[in-house]
């Protein structure tokens, strides 16, 4: 026995190692199974001094007496036992006393959230989604761009970058539970607060901590409440707010002093930075003093630089798919007000439809729980995702650069040059279009600051008529860019010193933003140079859609994708049958549409071709309903007997070639058996569509000539090696006799890839119709009329 606590004896040590090997548990699991850090667990095994409650607590959870542990004569142990029995419970009575006091303030204030666009405040605990953190802060990395240009890729945004922190995740519970002192560190808007009203309410519902008595204080409220005098004082601030609910200022100490209090002082980065130093001063005089204590700090991970001592600082992680599903199904009950099974449904429904490729926009941005709350309320008018992405857009950076903090009533610091939100906006717009039009996603600190300095020299009075701006343009861009990443969190850093938009999604819309703010044709001209570049296809969407006249481009776009395959004759000859064969099906749908579905049908035959080539992509134009051209023109096709023969007819010769080409280069046999599979469903439906005697007739000879997988693989394999291409040929020879369809056009890889380009090209240009506003109907139709169509018949 020490006066600073108890340690084991040597005996002791090794009666404690072999309990904790029997309970099959190691140091860090029981100091988790204790509540307590490891570093007591640590000192108690290497014989140190521990005080004695924790002493006690690791003996009992180890099934030991601590007094034989310790080596204590019985009769001190007894006085011991009786002294500290005697002062625990006097203590614990008093924990009990004060958290029943406390319990209405702690729920007053903590127990609800005001929620942006809520009329009503939501109960915490029914929107509340469990936090994760990492315990590798990501701005503290040490990657180069080529880094993370590997964990980046275009398709996803930066999404695979959150699902690369799965592994390092830990739960917040968990983490306050290892450290007696925690900075939790976050991004705006991600939940620090939240999760610090969350640890509140659990503590003093007996869920987390039971043995310790909780205060949130907000540090904006703390330094208004003593600028004025600047007596910056944690003690009296608290004990002050315990006065309030009836108790004595000697218990608030006595608590202090034995450790007792989970203290919780969120938001550091609200502080005025007047005031941060003092408030800083403070916050680590207070924790060291009453070092006991179980203290969490709140503060967004830019804004903070300077290092509490003994802190163990964390990042809230991005939210991942289960944790926005658990969010968005909360929402629905809590906010939405519907029944449990009606939001639940109608969260799964969300959930489906956020999934889908064409929603992943949306879904880069559902990693921030305030921006997945507004695409929530989006949502909600319509329950599907029928809404224009720059309106959400254009709301989601409102709520970065003012609204958030509108709502807390928090000014932060500018670093002036006259700017307001119009002109930060119109500066993020430069910013994001240089970038996105160099490929860079991420970029160096230097890099970016120089940009911010050309970017308000040009555009900037106040900056071009101050010469000491413009002698200190080095420091004003880094000062502005802090700016930018703290204050608004648009920019995030990514790695030490690299940066990058917070969303792949919001660099987008601000690229799209500034060619609508700069608009001339020459700007369209050189937006319209990129319509092929997938890249850009969300940019093309985005503008047209705020353009309040989008004729113009839309006229030049078309100009463009014509130019495409002006000179390739063998295209102009495709292009030229497409039309005629169009033409000579009977349907109420516009000929631009059954164009469409036919150049979709040839797509499927020319991959036979592709087989076994070196070609990025097998499937030549997406055939899913999501994505073709004829849907986005008139929606679904209905059934009509003369598309539905050539698509069975044009299936059955895609699955033909499929097979002749996995029986000689693919050895699993499931894979051939799918094919064959596949080949006579689409042959049977297509047999029993076809009315014309001799076609149907040749057609069933052919069929009757194909060998049965399931009765012996290994002849069905040889049938196909030895027989399978001179049957496609005579396959490909009926269908071109008797539907015009299937012919070999002697296409090379690279026209190929030029079809693909102008298939997608046509595609989005009547998205990009679909999408812009106040379009005259003589020119959509006149668009319509003239897709898919040779340079003769246009000029026609």
């Amino acid at each position: 026995m020490t006066s600073q606590g108890l340690r084991a004896s040597l005996e002791g040590i090794r009666a404690a190692k072999t309990a904790l090997t029997d309970k099959t548990l190691s140091q860090h699991k029981l100091a988790i199974a204790l509540g307590i850090t490891r570093q007591p667990v640590s000192k108690f095994f290497a014989g140190e001094p521990v005080s004695r409650s924790c002493f006690v607590q690791i003996c009992q959870h180890l099934g030991l007496s601590w007094q034989k542990i310790a080596g204590l004569p019985e009769d001190i142990t007894s006085e011991l036992t009786t002294t500290s029995h005697r002062n625990n419970r006097d203590l614990n009575i008093l924990v009990q006393e004060i958290r029943q006091k406390r319990q209405d303030k702690i729920q007053d204030q903590c127990g609800t959230l005001q929620m942006l666009d809520i009329a009503q405040a939501i109960p915490l605990v029914d929107i509340y989604t469990t936090v994760y953190v990492l315990e590798k802060i990501t701005s503290q990395r040490w990657l180069e761009i080529g880094d993370l240009l590997k964990e980046f890729c275009f398709e996803s945004g930066f999404e695979r970058l959150v699902k690369d922190q799965v592994p390092q995740k830990l739960s917040g519970l968990e983490a306050v539970l290892l450290y007696s002192k925690l900075m939790v560190l976050g991004k705006p808007a991600i939940g620090k607060t939240t999760f610090l009203k969350y640890l509140a309410v659990e503590c003093n519902k007996g869920e987390l901590q039971p043995n310790l008595v909780a205060i949130f204080i907000s540090l904006k409220d703390f330094a208004d409440d003593f600028k004025d005098n600047s007596d910056f004082n944690l003690l009296k601030y608290i004990s002050q707010e315990f006065l309030s609910c009836g108790i004595e200022s000697e218990s608030t100490l006595s608590l202090l002093i034995a450790g007792k209090m989970l203290i919780l002082l969120d938001g550091l980065d609200e502080v005025q930075v007047e005031e941060v130093n003092q408030v800083n001063k403070e916050i680590r005089r207070f924790c060291q003093t009453y070092y006991k204590n179980k203290f969490v700090i709140s503060c967004r991970i830019a804004a903070q630089k300077y290092k509490f001592p003994g802190f163990t600082e964390i990042e809230i992680a991005d939210f991942d798919m289960q944790q926005a599903e658990a969010f968005v199904k909360n929402w629905f009950v809590a906010v939405a007000h519907e029944s449990r099974e009606d939001g639940e449904a109608i969260g799964n429904l969300f959930i489906h439809q956020l999934n889908l490729p064409e929603n992943k926009q949306f879904r880069e941005l559902a990693i921030i729980p305030i921006l997945l709350h507004l695409i929530c309320l989006f949502f909600q008018a319509k329950s599907e995702f029928t809404f224009k992405p720059a309106k959400l857009y254009e709301q989601a950076l409102n709520i970065l650069l003012s609204r958030w903090d509108e709502t807390k009533g928090i000014q932060r610091h500018s670093v002036g040059c006259n700017l307001n939100l119009a002109n930060v906006k119109k500066l993020l717009a430069q910013i994001a279009a240089i970038t996105f039009e160099q490929s860079n996603y991420f970029f160096e600190e230097e890099i970016i600051q120089t940009l911010i300095v050309q970017c308000l020299t040009k555009d900037n009075e106040y900056f071009r008529s101050s010469s000491e701006l413009l002698n200190q343009q080095a420091q004003y861009g880094a000062k502005f860019m802090k700016l930018l990443e703290v204050n608004y969190g648009v920019l995030v850093e990514r790695s030490q010193g690299i940066y990058s938009f917070s969303h792949l999604a919001l660099q987008e819309y601000l690229t799209a933003k500034n060619i609508v703010l700069n608009y001339q044709e020459q700007s369209i001209n050189q937006l319209i140079n990129h319509i092929t570049d997938k890249r850009w296809k969300n940019v093309f969407l985005l503008t047209v859609s705020m353009l309040p006249d989008a004729e113009t481009m839309l006229r030049l776009m078309k100009q463009k994708i014509d130019i495409l395959v002006a000179h390739d004759q063998k295209i102009q000859d495709f292009l030229l049958w497409l039309h005629q064969k169009s033409n000579s099906v009977t349907t109420q749908y516009k000929p631009g549409a059954i164009r469409a579905f036919y150049i979709v049908c040839v797509g499927r035959s020319l991959e036979v071709f592709l087989k076994g080539s070196n070609f990025p992509q097998h499937q030549v134009f997406c055939h899913s309903s999501s994505y073709g051209l004829e849907r986005a023109m008139i929606g679904n096709l209905a059934f009509n007997p003369e598309l539905a023969i050539d698509e069975f007819l044009t299936s059955t010769f895609a699955c033909a070639g499929e097979l002749e080409f996995a029986c000689n280069y693919i050895l699993n046999d499931a894979i051939v058996f799918d094919y064959d599979h596949a080949l006579n469903i689409a042959f049977d439906k297509a047999l029993n569509l076809v009315v014309e005697p001799k076609f149907k007739q040749f057609l069933h000879n052919l069929k009757k000539q194909l060998p049965n997988a399931q009765s012996n693989p290994h002849k069905f394999r040889k049938w196909w090696i030895e027989h399978g291409k001179f049957w496609n040929e005579n396959f490909r020879e009926l269908l071109v006799k008797y539907r015009n369809i299937c012919h070999d056009w002697q296409l090379s890889k690279q026209q190929i890839e030029l079809l693909q380009e102008y298939y997608m090209a046509n595609k989005l240009l009547i998205n990009c119709l679909n999408t812009a506003n106040n379009i005259r109907p003589a020119i959509r139709h006149d668009i319509e009329e003239k897709l898919l169509l040779a340079t003769t018949q246009i000029k026609q």
